[in-house]
This record gives structure tokens, C-alpha cells and sequence, in this order.
């Protein structure tokens, strides 16, 4: 049986952004890893990696995009008023 490896699904300087994305994941029952956490908290320099286990990849992508999606959509509605 092979181990499962930790693969990054999201990027990103904010560390906000990174910290609702894992508790949204987590929700969602993925478990999540941030690496560079501490770093990039004290600087917004470095990026923050989401790490989840590589057979949650897919899921953990499918769920990023859902976040994204829908928080563009609440820029473009507030952006209308």
C-alpha cells in the first residue's frame, strides 16, 4: 500500500484567506496543513500553502473553486450598487 503525500491546492500572501479556506476544507471533512503560516502572518510576503492528503486533492480543488466563484460574484453584485 502506497503512503499518501501532502499536495498544495491554494496559494496564497493572505493569511485571512488562507485560514477560511482550511476551516472551510476542514468543514467539508478535509483534513489541511498551512505551511509558511507564522511567516507570512507577520509580513503578507510569503505565500501560505493549503496542503491537503493527495487522495483529497480533487475534492479540496472542486471546493476552492466553489469559494472563489462565489466570492467573485459578491464583488460584482456590491460593485452594481
Amino acid at each position: 500500500m502506497m503512503s499518501e503525500s501532502l499536495e498544495t491546492v491554494y496559494s496564497t500572501t493572505n493569511a485571512m484567506e488562507a485560514e477560511f479556506i482550511k476551516m472551510t476544507l476542514e468543514g467539508e471533512g478535509i483534513r489541511c496543513l498551512l505551511e509558511n503560516e507564522l511567516q507570512a502572518g507577520l509580513t503578507g510576503i510569503f505565500e501560505i500553502k493549503v496542503d491537503v492528503m493527495s487522495s483529497n486533492v480533487e475534492r479540496a480543488r472542486q471546493i476552492i473553486d466553489e469559494i472563489r466563484e462565489s466570492s467573485e460574484s459578491d464583488e460584482d453584485s456590491s460593485a452594481e450598487e
